[in-house]
């Protein structure tokens, strides 16, 4: 066996010779994932780079070592070892410990080729609980979904939310009470803006700094380190530029015909990119609601990018603005817009348990009144309807059933862990 991956294991299981030493913050995702972790199924972490989904595993880790010896956990990450087979890490723990792993925890496995069905091969011997993380969805490959349908629990790690930002800036006690605390949120809110939901961000006030980190440290190791690997793209830099198309137009509407024309790329090739570039999680993309699913897909469809600093412009408070409702969007999880053939739009539609919620995000002192809002709420018989706000509070106007709330106490109400 290959001394080096015997060395590296060593490296990457400290706990297996000391204490297990760990800084974490609490996570909403994690405690739906505890639920689960008594589970047979696989549990698969996914997401965007630098989110925290190895901190998670590692979390989960110290957790199982309360009831578990050291020597029954293998971890591994992949980032730089792409050659290698999954029975060779098994292999190589085995000689180090003279028996086999209770816990399989790989890191960066979509680095691995044809990693779905190496992993379902470990899963079906039934000798083990595994745990996976990666930057891109199972779920979004056929291949993957077919060879693991039924096998696999997903999770989406995003970046952080409102609540959770408040909590790891040491603010948690004002989201208890966020009218009392309400100058204090605001200004906190600004400075959440800044880090774009990245943890290694908080704290950081140097706005070029922020945005070197989102390009070198995200976008670009990515697009050029993760995706060139992965899927087959001719020219890596075409990803960035039409990702930078959606950073500047946040809640842009796609036509990919016109699109491929302005940029000069083959109508099925910019299709596939965006397709790459959502399986990556760099772009959430909304389809414009109908009660039918079918024809909702069919219809429109608008792409934010998934994540946006305040630092990526300079364009003041109608750039904060877009921050604010990308923030919104990529925060609650919503799925649908709406725009009917007269252009009259609203820019989510989200579930309030049965209830159809449509929200507006209009990030000013005094919002002006929206159209959309009052056609979507009468056509679909809606109980209540959101305009998201710089700083007004009220309720009624157009129309009557809306309710207004700055951006900050919307994201403590409809996200975190909070059914929408």
């Amino acid at each position: 066996m290959d001394e080096k991956v015997k060395r590296v294991l060593k490296e990457l299981n400290p706990f297996w010779t000391g204490p297990f030493k760990l800084e974490y913050k609490e996570r909403e995702t994690y405690a739906r994932i505890m639920k689960l972790v008594k589970e047979p199924q696989i549990i698969s972490l996914c997401g965007l780079r630098r989110v925290g989904k190895t901190t998670i595993l590692k979390k989960i880790m110290q957790d199982l070592l309360t009831d578990n010896p050291p020597d029954s956990i293998l971890y591994f990450s992949f980032d730089d070892f792409q050659a290698l087979e999954l029975l060779d890490v098994i292999d190589a723990f085995g000689e180090i410990h003279g028996k086999e792993p209770k816990f399989l925890f790989f890191d960066e496995i979509q680095k691995l080729p044809n990693w779905a069905e190496k992993v379902k091969l470990l899963y079906d011997t039934g000798k083990y609980k595994i745990f996976i993380s990666g930057s891109e969805s199972p779920f979004l490959r056929k291949g993957s979904r077919e060879s693991l349908a039924g096998r696999i629990y997903e999770f989406e790690v995003k970046g952080l939310s409102f609540s959770e930002y408040l909590g790891f800036a040491g603010k948690a006690e004002m989201a208890k009470k966020p009218q009392l605390h309400s100058t204090a949120l605001k200004k906190a809110f600004e400075e959440y803006a800044l880090t774009a939901g990245f943890p290694e961000m908080i704290g950081k006030e140097d706005r070029a700094t922020v945005r070197q980190y989102i390009r070198n440290a995200v976008v670009e190791k990515i697009v050029f380190m993760d995706m060139a690997k992965i899927y087959p793209i001719d020219d890596p830099a075409r990803l960035i530029s039409i990702l930078d198309i959606l950073i500047d137009n946040p809640g842009m509407i796609v036509d990919i015909a016109s699109l491929s024309q302005e940029l000069g790329i083959h109508r099925h090739t910019l299709a596939k990119y965006f397709e790459y570039l959502e399986m990556a999680h760099l772009v959430v993309k909304l389809y414009n609601f109908s009660r039918n699913r079918g024809t909702s897909e069919k219809r429109l469809k608008k792409f934010y990018p998934a994540f946006l600093s305040s630092a990526l412009s300079e364009g003041g408070e109608d750039w904060m603005g877009k921050v604010a409702e990308t923030m919104c969007v990529v925060c609650t999880g919503a799925r649908f817009f709406w725009r009917d053939k007269y252009k009259d739009e609203v820019d989510m539609v989200l579930q309030k348990g049965s209830e159809i919620v449509p929200v507006e995000i209009k990030y000013r002192n005094k919002p002006r009144q929206n159209r959309g809002l009052g056609k979507f709420c009468k056509r679909y018989h809606c109980k209540e309807a959101i305009v998201v706000t710089k700083d007004a509070r009220k309720i009624g106007g157009e129309p009557a059933n809306a309710v207004w709330m700055p951006a900050y106490e919307f994201l403590l109400l409809f996200t975190g862990g909070k059914p929408v």
